[in-house]
């Protein structure tokens, strides 16, 4: 080792290879990767040569070449993203930018005005405290305030609105306060800068409607003649141009040469040790995340928490080895982070990492590094800002975090980063680890895999997480709900005319949604002489950020119970509703249980009731899927299989639901009835035809395989094993998406078919002289329409007669659709990159160690499934991918292949979500 290797080592308390070599306990190699990553120097530009002397003098530090290129670009009036990693001072970027503004706007006598979109109020505050103490550095008068929903009222928003140079706010706030613009009027007249802080962030739903709300306060801001540049930071993510020109609707330039410097870094990938069935208490952890509560709603239990009991490999689940981590680190006096899925992980993590300190022999001063706290937003914000200066100061030695702390805001430079799971994205996992080492600063960050899907092919793919290639963030504007619930609240904030065809949306798309508010009495007027707005007060908040559709249940406590129980939850949309919140389901939220005690679905006022409980279980929903009357609206061949993108129909159904213990994962009751009401949605689609050779060979390859468990006679049938392939193709592609793209998997749907042409469109299946249906809405056999399907038995019995009614023979393959009204985007996404996502899932399914036909929660299995993981068979999965890819020719099947057409079986039209 050289001697600048031994100093760096020496500037981190413990290194990759002292943590595998302390951490108590035998550990077997192959369950652990350390990978090293190089730091990297700081690429810098004098001060002087890109700002003017009054703001480069005040500077303590050159600015790095990515600030330097934004700011040029900026001087040149573009619009620019910044894609660099964190701490890389991105915030410095636009605050100069203002500084700018600020001084060509003094020497003219006038003022400049910034607007600032931060998607946490905890970063907003943050920065207000950072900016006011850069502008107080600098000499420069500008005044930097928050303004949001904790805002004081009246005479405060006032000042503010009338007052401030720059105006810090989130896109739900925006949403509200377009409304009433004309308070506004002297900030918007003189705005010449719009920041979209965290644009990565905005992706699915949510970034749909922050891509809304940027038009329609464009629409505002030329009203009262401003034209501003926009900024958007970002982390690295594969497609920072297009996601951020998506979310404006302009180009932009991109700046992603990061100049910022990088200390060296000890990345351990880690996946925890198998264990028996009967460890006892240690065994809870399967069942306490992740997928908590986090920002994007799910507080429940989440993918492959409990494992079948037939899995070969069965290992310490991540929420009990993490806390472990966290606890050793910090007895070796390294500053840890903790990240967790969920605020009640973050609060038991702490209790774990203490009772393992107390517990284990190996260390013998047990108070030794043990000032460690939970950090979530379910903490008051006094008791939040606590934790970040105790954080800054070294006060604590630990935090059990959840993505809070993700984000950029200030809590120093810590030692060592711990991840509870794979956080879904590589931006993700990079944007955490970043949290470590700030600077030349050596670090070490620590992954802890889950046994389940993503986290086992990354740690089993350590190279994975240093390819070039970032994830693509996901943001489509082609959602009618979407765009129709904001088309009503622009026309609330101006009439729209003319001038608005081809700006705010294409002139066919705009007059189609004004003629069905029309209709509905909501709009007046034509473009040629203005539309208006005429319905009920402010539309505006119908908006919910987080759904499709307008319609959301309000959270209520159930009679009797003292207010201070109140969980003070957001509204919940409808799809969440049904799944998650049916009456009987237990929920935690912020660490806590709450028992659904009923649900309200009347239009006028629909709500969910809750009351608090402690129960010594949780629930989880079962769900039955199908689609319908898919249209194909293009399609593309990957070798000989055909791929299609296109719009159906899915229904699905949440009408039953398991008590599954907390401890040991054991249900203790089955099948209980939701009395839900089935969900129909249009939702976008994407699926894949398997050629008629590859899928009859494969019949006949895997026809003795069998489930004794499956009713309906279907045990025995020789298509079987062929239907469990494409089932565990699907689950693995669903599964995997996220490795490609910037998606949730609790977005996506699917459903594996022997028999695809039974779930399209009548109209388009009837071909070469076959008597073609009525066509989409004209009667119950299409399944769409008022008489259409109304629950999901209808639906199936509905798709399997058009299956035995078929006149020439159906392909086999899998649908993946979005699963919101009107879609996300994210089928789309698939589709182009179909391949990839192909790729990565048979790997997955080929590399699992799990011995198990029907696989494991790390590969094919997944607690979504609408048929229990019943049937599944990977070495069919296996070879259906193999055929796609081109990594098999066709020839390898022909000894499979039979002489008669269907392997001497009627094909039965099986399908499985």
């Amino acid at each position: 080792m050289s001697e600048r290797q031994s100093d760096e080592r020496a500037a981190v308390p413990v290194t990759g290879d002292e943590l595998i070599e302390t951490f108590p306990g035998y550990r077997n190699p192959d369950d652990i990767s350390l990978l090293e990553r190089p730091g990297q120097p700081a690429s810098t530009v004098p001060s002087a040569d890109v700002l003017r002397p009054e703001l480069a003098a005040p500077l303590e530090h050159d600015l790095y070449t990515h600030q330097a290129d934004a700011l040029e670009a900026l001087a040149r009036e573009e619009h620019v993203c910044v894609a660099t990693s964190t701490s890389s001072g991105k915030t410095r970027i636009y605050a100069l930018q203002i500084a700018r503004h600020y001084l060509e706007a003094t020497a003219r006598g006038d003022a400049s005005t910034a607007y600032l979109l931060y998607p946490t109020k905890a970063l907003s505050r943050d920065q207000e405290r950072s900016l006011n103490d850069l502008y107080d550095d600098l000499g420069l008068e500008i005044t930097v305030r928050v303004y949001d929903g904790d805002t004081e009222r009246g005479r405060n928003r006032k000042r503010i609105r009338e007052e401030a140079d720059v105006i810090i706010t989130n896109f739900a706030g925006v949403n509200t306060y377009l409304h009433d613009h004309d308070r506004w009027a002297r900030f918007l007249s003189r705005c010449e800068l719009v920041v979209l802080d965290e644009s990565h962030t905005y992706t699915g739903v949510h970034g749909m409607h922050v891509a809304w709300i940027v038009r329609r306060l464009k629409r505002v801001l030329s009203y009262y003649d401003a034209d501003p540049q926009y900024v958007l930071t970002s982390a690295t993510i594969g497609n920072p141009g297009e996601h951020s020109s998506a979310l404006i609707g302009d180009p932009v330039t991109v700046v992603d040469e990061d100049g910022s410097p990088a200390g060296p870094r000890d990345l351990v990938l880690w996946n925890p040790p198998p264990q028996a069935h009967d460890d006892g208490d240690e065994r809870d952890g399967w069942n306490d995340g992740p997928g908590g509560e986090g920002d994007r709603g799910g507080d429940g239990i989440g993918a492959g928490d409990d494992l079948a009991d037939d899995a070969v490999v069965e290992r310490l689940p991540a929420t009990v080895e993490a806390p472990r981590l966290l606890s050793h680190l910090t007895y070796r006096d390294a500053q840890t982070l903790l990240f967790t899925p969920s605020r009640k992980l973050a609060e038991l993590s702490i209790k774990r990492a203490s009772k393992h300190r107390h517990d284990n022999h190996y260390y013998t001063n047990p108070t030794r590094g043990s000032a460690i706290e939970p950090y979530h937003a379910g903490h008051s914000r006094k008791k939040r800002h606590g934790t970040e200066h105790q954080l800054k100061t070294g006060v604590l030695d630990g935090v059990a975090s959840t993505n809070a702390l993700e984000l950029g805001i200030d809590i120093g430079a810590m030692d060592a980063t711990v991840q509870l799971g794979y956080p879904g994205q590589r931006q993700s996992f990079w944007q955490q680890i970043g949290r470590a080492g700030r600077g030349s600063k050596r670090a070490l960050s620590v992954l802890v895999a889950e046994h389940r899907t993503l986290d086992q092919y990354v740690v089993n793919n350590p190279d994975y997480l240093l390819e070039n290639d970032v994830e693509d963030a996901v943001v489509d504007i082609e959602n009618d709900a979407v765009f129709a619930q904001h088309l009503r609240c622009a026309a609330d904030e101006l009439a729209l005319d003319e001038s608005d065809a081809g700006t705010f949306a294409e002139r066919d798309r705009l007059e189609r949604a004004i003629e069905m508010w029309r209709r509905a009495g909501r709009l007046t007027g034509a473009l040629e002489t203005g539309v208006s707005y005429v319905g009920p007060p402010r539309p505006q908040g119908s908006i919910s950020l987080y759904a499709t559709t307008g319609e959301e249940y309000e959270v209520e406590l159930a009679e009797g119970v003292d207010s201070s129980e109140n969980p003070e939850m957001e509204p919940l949309a409808t799809e969440r509703v049904l799944r998650d919140f049916h009456e009987g389901a237990v929920r935690l939220h912020q660490g806590r249980q709450y028992e659904v005690t009923a649900v309200d679905h009347r239009p006028s006022r629909p709500s969910v009731t809750l009351r608090p409980t402690n129960v010594e279980y949780y629930t989880r929903t079962r769900t039955d899927v199908t689609v319908l009357d898919a249209v194909s609206e293009e399609s593309r061949a990957i070798g000989d299989f055909t791929l299609h993108f296109g719009r159906g129909r899915v229904l699905v159904y949440h009408g039953t639901y398991d008590e599954v213990a907390i401890h040991g994962g054991k249900k203790k009751a089955q099948s209980i009835p939701t009395e839900n009401p089935p969900l129909s949605m249009e939702t976008q689609l994407c699926w894949l035809e398997v050629p008629q050779d590859v899928e009859r060979a494969l019949i006949e390859k895997y026809r003795s395989h069998s489930v004794p468990e499956l009713e309906d006679g279907l045990a025995e049938t020789a298509h079987l094993g062929y239907a469990g392939g494409l089932h565990a193709a699907e689950h693995a592609t669903i599964g995997v998406a996220p490795l490609e793209l910037m998606v949730d998997k609790r977005d996506l749907g699917g459903l594996a078919t022997l028999t695809i042409d039974s779930h399209l469109d009548r109209a388009v299946v009837s071909d070469d002289g076959a008597e073609p249906g009525p066509g989409p809405g004209a009667g119950p056999d299409t399944g769409a329409g008022e008489d259409a399907p109304q629950n999901i038995a209808a639906a199936e019995a509905t798709v399997r007669e058009i299956a035995m009614d078929l006149e020439r023979t159906p392909a086999s393959g899998w649908f993946i659709y979005d699963g919101i009204e009107g879609g996300l985007g994210f089928a789309r996404a698939i589709y182009e990159n179909y391949e990839a996502v192909a790729r990565r899932a048979r790997d997955l399914i080929a590399d699992c160690d799990c011995g198990n036909v029907g696989g494991c929660p790390a590969c094919v299995m997944d607690e979504q499934c609408g048929n229990d993981n019943q049937p599944l068979h990977r070495g069919a999965a296996v070879d259906v991918l193999d055929q796609l890819l081109g990594d098999e020719d066709v020839e390898t099947l022909e000894e499979h292949l039979p002489e008669d057409e269907y392997g001497g079986d009627r094909r039965p039209p099986l399908f499985y979500a």
